[in-house]
């Protein structure tokens, strides 16, 4: 869907380059966000959330809504860098690999919080150069 908006209208076309660099500026923008801290929060602490939303009553639906909420705290978190996972990896499958692992060692280990603030830097940094390359 994506190819065919570009097909369709000729000025995006002729600069395809500001989709790469406008994923990565968006990613490493978002890297720097409250929503994501917050997100990250929910999503690395599983335990915390169904003991402060578990209700007790109607147990299979109100598993299948910790799930979802819980799931979106998740997704959440990481939609920024999936997005640009997307972008890359249709043309690369190891840099696909290299991101999964920075969000399973964002959301896993104890110091993946820290890694936020340098992969933002990074991706800011690397949108900024095709941008300014290109413009």
């Amino acid at each position: 869907m994506l190819h065919e908006i570009v097909e369709r209208t000729s000025w995006l076309e002729a600069n395809a380059w500001l989709i790469g660099a406008g994923t990565l500026l968006l990613a490493g923008a978002f890297q720097f966000s409250r929503w994501k801290y917050r997100c990250l929060d929910k999503c690395r602490a599983p335990l915390s959330f169904v003991t402060e939303h578990w209700r007790g009553r109607q147990e299979r639906r109100n598993a299948l809504l910790l799930g979802i909420r819980h799931g979106l705290f998740c997704v959440g978190c990481c939609w920024a860098l999936m997005l640009l996972m997307f972008a890359v990896g249709v043309g690369n499958i190891a840099w696909m690999l290299v991101l999964g692992a920075v969000m399973a060692a964002e959301k896993n280990l104890p110091w993946g919080r820290k890694l936020s603030a340098p992969i933002g830097l990074a991706l800011l940094a690397w949108g900024g150069i095709i941008f300014l390359n290109h413009a």
